[in-house]
């Protein structure tokens, strides 16, 4: 018999709390509306806030003593009820960083919407999402992963639609109609799973074909690209260039700084669905104080079968063309916003490549997760303060077009200062919290390689090339961000666009609490790896069941500042240098450019992913009407034979069944009797009247035979 370890969960009221504090926030802000606006930008405060102090109790509780649950009982799929709310150490890491996001956020737009519209609406829908983004980290199946996953998407357009310009109910409606997409691939696959596992719980039932049934890649492609459509993956990642640029600032935030990252939340639930192997003897559920039942035991996989390991080399890929594409397209935009948008898709890239780095390892791809996990939260700190210093720059110079701007180091000092640090952070620069992240990551891709050759895997050489292109994108990801950097704050302003800066002020005290609390997010975990590592990463990767313990543990020690590692930045620091020296040489160095402006570069609209959308959808509408001059005809006549159909229905019912089920019985009997008789008349009158000459002249011959013949009896 195999051994068994039962997780018993405790009872808690903190996961509704976190629920509850938005709705509620949400609630007031709408009683309060314009009239009482500062009670309403206090409320969403507040309530953020509150909910931030929440996420860390929660987080406090889990890691210290296990998950915890709260019973709603309101839904029920067979024997299991579902959207009962359950956080586990993942989920209370992502809960986490969400709720810190969504108080920075909250801060900033406290004085950043005093000059948007239907403010109150704003803050109404941005506290909604919050609830509903915090709902998908802490529940423990698919589908009610998938409620407020939808519910997510569907809140968030109002943030997206906010300024109600071309621009963006363009990015809206693109945004809303890759939501049904992905929502429909999701459910797909989660009734394929549901198919294979037995459950709609992340552990497969013990004995369950998840790991062998015939529709296994099937439901990995509907739910990875599900949740790829919310995590920004290439090529699902059209609305998010245009859906960050047209939102307001403190919603961009939040689209970058969490939402996509639900959608690479629910790809690491997938992946993990592998290493969750149910003891097959032993009790499935073990009924604690409350009642609740807990979800069996499990114990680490030894391995992984080969097709999974191929699910993680296909993740890799999956990402290096996500990190790399999106660091190409963000090195040729002009517009900020625009630029921070193809960032994250990049950005989202380098998550991914931890999971998939996890997956093709397997039991020893502890490493791979650890730098996911790291790179999320940084990624939450960086990207929100770069969109919130885009908001400020937005908000005191009216424009975003980094070409039109400079010098606003001198005018925006603190702003300057808070948008270094997150670009030294997402450069990877020693000291940065990029730097700890990028140094995890690296470490899974070289640990895969070896994993491959020393294994003699056929996928050895595809690893490594994965390895040189995640540095090239590194280096790209340095040049982008300088280039922004320097034109922004301190190449010195063309005299044609000098109107933009030059009445330009720092940005109110709100806006700068709001972005120097991710600032100093950037800064605590570049300078103090070991504190998220030992009690927040580290602990949280423990949790797996499918890990080996030794791996696991040493993503909680790794060392961070040694010269191995320094020296890894020494090539995309290079890379990333010449990369913005061979844009911007004409303007460092006041010549006249000769040559490309790779700056400027416009890319034939065949290379977008949008051409191709576009494109396959006039052929599919192209296709469908091929025909139309053989079936025109047919379907002329069809339509009439139905349309005169439809009238004779209409007429039988109205002027022959209806009455007949309204009148009283004797009226029918009478009306039957009236009706015969009209009829007969009506018959026989015209009869007669044809044949009333015949019949005079027989009644005549008639009368005259019976007169001779009484006559003849008579004598």
């Amino acid at each position: 018999m195999h051994e068994t370890e039962v997780t018993i969960l405790a009872y808690s009221v903190l996961p509704i709390l976190a629920l509850a504090l938005p709705v509620a926030g949400a609630a007031l802000a709408a009683v309060a509306g314009e009239k009482r606006s500062r009670l309403r930008n206090w409320a969403a405060v507040i309530s953020s806030g509150a909910t931030l102090f929440v996420a860390v109790l929660i987080l406090a509780r889990v890691l210290s003593s296990g998950s915890v649950y709260f019973d709603l009982d309101i839904m029920r799929i067979g024997g299991r009820f579902i959207c009962n709310l359950e956080v586990d150490a993942i989920g209370a890491f992502f809960v986490f960083f969400a709720a810190v996001l969504w108080f920075a956020a909250s801060m900033h737009a406290f004085r950043y919407m005093d000059h948007e519209h239907k403010r109150t609406r704003f803050f109404f829908f941005m506290l909604l999402t919050e609830a509903a983004t915090l709902g998908v980290f802490m529940v423990q199946d698919y589908f009610s992963l998938y409620l407020f996953f939808e519910a997510m998407g569907l809140l968030a357009y109002v943030l997206v639609i906010h300024s109600e310009t071309d621009k963006a109910r363009s990015a809206a409606a693109k945004y809303i109609c890759m939501t049904v997409v992905g929502g429909l691939s999701l459910i797909g696959g989660i009734f394929l799973y549901l198919g294979g596992a037995g459950t709609v719980a992340f552990t497969p039932l013990a004995g369950s074909t998840w790991l062998t049934g015939p529709f296994r890649v099937l439901a990995l492609i509907c739910l990875i690209a599900g949740f790829g459509v919310k995590a920004g993956m290439i090529p699902l990642h059209i609305w998010l260039p245009d859906a960050h640029p047209a939102a307001p600032s403190p919603a961009s935030a939040l689209l970058s700084g969490v939402m996509i990252k639900a959608g690479a939340y629910g790809i690491l639930r997938t992946a993990l669905t592998f290493f969750q192997q149910p003891a097959v003897h032993g009790a499935e559920t073990e009924v604690v104080s409350g009642g609740h039942a807990a979800e069996g035991a499990v114990h680490a996989a030894s391995g992984l079968a080969g097709d999974v390991r191929m699910l993680g080399f296909a993740i890799i890929w999956i990402a290096v063309i996500t990190m790399f594409g999106g660091m190409l397209l963000a090195l040729v935009q002009n517009d900020i916003k625009r630029t921070l948008a193809y960032s994250s898709v990049s950005q989202m890239g380098y998550i991914l490549f931890g999971i998939g780095c996890m997956t093709y390892l397997g039991a020893e791809g502890a490493m791979g997760m650890g730098g996911s996990l790291y790179h999320i939260i940084n990624h939450a700190f960086f990207k929100g303060c770069f969109f919130l210093a885009a908001g400020s720059i937005l908000y005191c110079a009216h424009e975003l077009d980094m070409f039109k701007l400079g010098g606003l180091w001198r005018r925006m000092p603190l702003t300057t200062i808070f948008w270094c640090i997150a670009a030294l952070g997402i450069m990877g620069i020693p000291f940065l919290n990029g730097f700890v992240s990028k140094t995890l990551l690296h470490h899974a891709i070289i640990e895969s390689h070896e994993f491959a050759v020393g294994a003699s895997l056929a996928t050895a050489g595809w690893v490594k090339l994965a390895e040189i292109l995640f540095i090239i994108t590194s280096g790209g990801t340095i040049g982008y961000i300088t280039k922004m950097t320097y034109y922004t704050f301190f190449r010195r302003p063309d005299a044609e666009h000098a109107h933009h800066t030059e009445h330009v002020k720092e940005a109110p005290a709100w806006m700068l609490a709001g972005t120097g609390l991710l600032a100093a997010g950037v800064l605590f975990n570049g300078l103090f790896p070991g504190v998220l590592l030992g009690r927040l990463v580290g602990p949280t990767v423990q949790t797996v069941p499918g890990f080996d313990a030794h791996m696991a543990a040493h993503v909680a020690e790794v060392p961070i500042f040694l010269w191995e590692n320094f020296k890894e930045i020494l090539v995309p620091l290079a890379i990333g240098i010449s990369v913005f020296v061979l844009g911007a040489w004409p303007d460092l160095f006041a010549r006249r450019r000769l040559g490309p402006d790779i700056f400027h570069l416009k890319l034939p609209r065949w290379l977008g992913v949008d051409y191709w959308y576009v494109r396959g959808a006039k052929d599919s509408l192209a296709l469908l009407f091929a025909g139309q001059r053989t079936y025109a005809p047919i379907k002329t006549r069809v339509v009439a034979i139905l349309k005169l159909g439809a009238h004779e229905t209409v007429h039988t019912i109205r002027d022959v069944i209806y009455p007949v089920l309204t009148r009283k019985p004797y009226e029918l009997i009478r009306d039957g009797v009236i009706k015969l008789v009209r009829d007969t008349r009506n018959r026989l009158m015209p009869r007669i009247r044809e044949y009333q000459g015949d019949l005079a002249v027989g009644a005549l011959v008639i009368a005259v035979s019976l007169t001779i013949f009484l006559i003849m009896r008579l004598l």
